[in-house]
């Protein structure tokens, strides 16, 4: 050894023996980061036809054929999806789906597709920190078990995003759509559309995780509609409850009184014939609260299976379960 050691010729060939060695070493442990990473998806319950390793040395790819994850109540699928991670990023990954996504629940099925999405986490020690999901020309088709009918809705953008809020496993939640396109037939016009809607709240890591379940409460901190000329606003807390109804209150502000009246009507939350009824109340509760005509500040109260917008009732309150 001692000889090799002085052999002239080993030091004119030793950095590429130490980089070749430096390469075994650099290889198998970028091999083993990936054989974690896939563990740990499997640990979620993901599961998969195929998956293929690449992205040496500078990251971890992980091509996914056929991916599929399911838990007792809910069934999600894809055609594939990729996922890359920089090893060097503390923990920030990028996620492609290159197909539609299927989805299975016990209320019915739904099947969301779109143009092109990027989707990106970064996880620590305590699970999830921040995930985004963006979507372009998403179209989410679902049908209800025991309706013959699919709704339909789609919009030009979709933004998705969360992060963690507290350690009492809360998370900020902030959504974002453009050009929001409802089902045909919901309420009296073939066709309704929403511009930009944008709402941000805090919901419990349960419900990300498990799914809506009774008792939970969401937080909503702001939500933000354009429609026309009309700018509705809405702050309050909603309760999930047990009869499967929400509850709870949000205070709504209203700009542009007639224009609130034109959505109410067109999405045949009230008639016609009571339109002046509204346009009065609306009108007298903007004077009363101090507000010019064309802005109004009412709550909108779930209290009892029934939905109530200042003293007039809407009908029934929404469902959840």
């Amino acid at each position: 050894m001692r000889h090799l050691l002085t052999h002239k010729r080993f030091w004119l060939f030793a950095p590429f023996i130490g980089l070749i060695a430096l390469g075994f070493v650099t290889f198998g442990l970028w091999h083993l980061a990936a054989a974690r990473l896939s563990d740990e998806l499997a640990a979620t319950g993901l599961a998969w036809q195929d998956l293929q390793r690449h992205g040496y040395p500078a990251r971890i790819s992980l091509d996914i054929d056929r991916p599929a994850w399911r838990d007792r109540d809910r069934q999600w699928q894809n055609r594939a999806l990729s996922v890359t991670m920089m090893p060097f990023q503390g923990g920030h990954a990028i996620v492609d789906f290159l197909g539609p996504h299927e989805i299975k629940t016990k209320a019915g099925e739904a099947q969301l597709a779109h143009q092109g999405n990027l989707a990106s986490i970064v996880a620590d020690v305590d699970g999830v920190n921040r995930a985004s999901f963006e979507v372009e020309q998403p179209r989410l088709t679902f049908r209800l078990k025991g309706v013959d009918e699919a709704a339909l809705f789609s919009a030009s953008k979709l933004g998705l995003h969360g992060m963690r809020h507290d350690e009492a496993g809360r998370y900020n939640i902030a959504l974002v759509v453009k050009q929001l396109t409802l089902p045909v037939g919901f309420g009296r016009a073939a066709e309704k559309s929403i511009p930009r809607l944008d709402m941000v709240g805090v919901v419990p890591e349960t419900f990300l995780q498990d799914g809506a379940a009774a008792g939970q409460t969401l937080v909503l901190d702001r939500l933000t509609m354009q429609r026309g000329a009309l700018t509705l606003i809405a702050r309050g807390t909603i309760k999930l409850g047990a009869d499967g109804f929400i509850k709870g209150q949000l205070d709504l502000e209203a700009v542009q009184l007639e224009a609130l009246i034109d959505l109410l009507e067109e999405f045949d939350l009230i008639s016609a014939r009571d339109r002046a009824k509204w346009l009065f109340f609306g009108g007298l509760g903007a004077a009363l609260g101090g507000n010019p005509q064309d802005r109004l500040s009412v709550p909108l109260q779930f209290k009892g299976g029934r939905t109530a917008l200042g003293p007039l009732d809407l009908g029934a309150a929404p469902r959840w379960q």
